[in-house]
């Protein structure tokens, strides 16, 4: 997924990491014209199907036909749109699942009858791709991810998991996957790494998030919804430097994590986790108030819960994103090292160093010495830097 590049015309310095697997390259080229961008997402249910295997959890890629208008030949989940039948407490598929119990499963995030329908849809989509049966009782919610507004399809995307049985495969042929394969987490980010595995950022956040899960309980503790159910909080500026609580971190409903908005007229955000668009709705009025716009995206980190909302500036708006130079990604990113300047802003961030934590992290410093994230203390709590 890395190569060499060179920086945009004006950047100080920093070496841009390109992908290579085709993902983004495919979404580059289904982007709408102007006039189309802004489609209101369709809504959309997928499941990752996790079978036992002699090395551990293997999960069921399916690989989209060239004749694809979107995404062609990226390898995905099986799922799909959800239709209005789906929604029926009298569908067979639903046998097992009030509309209350649903909406409960999703943290209160949709209307019973609508959480209902994308538990149906995610069943429905799963037998009509792969012959395989899962009953409703078996999915795990997993994440939510919204389809940048840049692209002429987009979807609202449920994201679930189903442990099966081992030997479970494929029984029925798709005209929706033209190849299919179980892999483990390990292999799936090991091969898109080298840029052999196309895929784009749900699903190589998804494998990210599955490394190291290999049960039912492992599955439900990591995608558990947290406290923070509602909307994002963009705290006031203070000094080009506001803070911004985000509530769907890495996609999972009510996870609430740090970003922050650096800036006076030419921001850069940090750490955008969000991938439902809701923090970047919050964002934009308050830039919009302010008279200030994103010019680019700094990330201390390429996890989910550090960047899984990069792709809605990214692929969404043309914003260059800046980071760390560890790691693959399947978004162009300009790596830096600790000292180098982010090549955008009118408040100036340099990188810092972040130690202890994986490859592609790296902290920022504000002109003023506060640093992003803040230092903490050894009983947890922040340093006041920030």
């Amino acid at each position: 997924l890395r190569g060499a590049g060179r920086p945009a015309p004006g950047d100080p310095g920093g070496r841009v990491t390109e992908p290579r697997d085709g993902a983004i390259a495919s979404m580059r080229a289904a982007r709408a014209t102007p006039a189309e961008a802004g489609a209101v997402p369709v809504a959309a249910a997928t499941v990752v199907l996790i079978r036992p295997g002699p090395d551990g959890p293997e999960v069921l890629l399916t690989r989209r036909p060239s004749t694809m208008a979107f995404a062609a030949n990226v390898h995905v989940f099986p799922g799909g749109r959800v239709d209005p039948s789906d929604a029926d407490p009298a569908n067979p598929l639903a046998v097992g699942l009030s509309p209350e119990a649903a909406a409960d499963r999703l943290a209160g995030t949709l209307e019973p009858l609508a959480a209902l329908a994308h538990h149906v849809a995610a069943v429905r989509e799963t037998l009509e791709e792969t012959g395989i049966r899962i009953d409703i009782g078996d999915l795990v919610p997993m994440t939510r991810w919204v389809t940048p507004e840049s692209m002429p399809r987009r979807f609202d995307v449920r994201f679930f998991a189903a442990m099966v049985p081992p030997g479970t495969d494929i029984m029925t042929p798709s005209e929706e996957v033209a190849a299919a394969r179980w892999i483990t987490a390990e292999v799936a980010l090991r091969e898109a790494a080298a840029g052999t595995l196309a895929m784009l950022l749900p699903t190589l956040a998804s494998f990210e998030q599955l490394r190291g899960l290999s049960d039912r309980a492992a599955i439900e503790a990591t995608f558990a919804p947290g406290a923070d159910v509602g909307p994002p909080v963009v705290g006031p500026f203070d000094d080009g430097l506001a803070t911004v609580d985000q509530r769907w971190a890495g996609g999972i409903a009510g996870r609430s994590t740090r970003a922050w908005i650096v800036g006076r007229r030419e921001v850069v955000l940090v750490d955008p986790a969000d991938p439902t668009g809701e923090t970047m709705a919050a964002i934009d009025a308050s830039l919009t108030e302010r008279g200030a716009r994103i010019v680019g995206v700094a990330l201390t980190g390429i996890a989910p819960e550090q960047a899984a909302g990069v792709e809605l500036y990214a692929a969404g708006r043309g914003i260059p994103i800046a980071g760390g130079a560890g790691g693959s990604t399947p978004y162009p990113r300009i790596a830096l090292a600790p000292g180098d300047a982010v090549p955008f802003g009118d408040v100036g961030l340099v990188g810092d160093p972040l130690e202890g934590t994986a490859a592609g992290s790296l902290a920022y410093r504000l002109p003023d010495g506060r640093r992003l994230p803040p230092r903490r203390d050894g009983r947890g709590s922040e340093r006041g830097e920030a």
